[in-house]
């Protein structure tokens, strides 16, 4: 899920030292995955916005996403009788046969 994110320069008295630093500290404390980023003038401020993928919760994803396709596929082998119900085809040897 794609989250939104925004700075205005004006929260910092209009400091850039102190807008970089409200961004780092962002950043390094929530590690996004930033999508797309923007900066734009609001009136005398700069305002920088983002839209962004939390990596925790992509983490969690994957690793759910993981676990569920591990179950499935030692399911299908191990506690499931698979049969494949596919017709018979005549299979192309690996080979050509020798030529005479």
């Amino acid at each position: 899920m794609y989250r939104y994110k925004g700075f205005d320069s004006a929260l910092c008295g209009d400091s850039m030292v102190a807008l970089e630093a409200m961004v780092n500290a962002w950043m390094e404390e929530q590690q996004p995955r930033i999508r797309q980023m923007c900066q734009s003038m609001r009136g005398e401020h700069i305002l920088l916005s983002f839209v962004y993928e939390d990596t925790h919760q992509l983490e969690q994803r994957v690793a759910a996403q993981k676990q569920v396709g591990t179950r499935s596929s030692f399911s299908r082998f191990f506690e499931e009788e698979h049969v494949d119900e596919r017709p018979t085809v005549p299979r192309i040897p690996a080979t050509p046969p020798p030529l005479h």
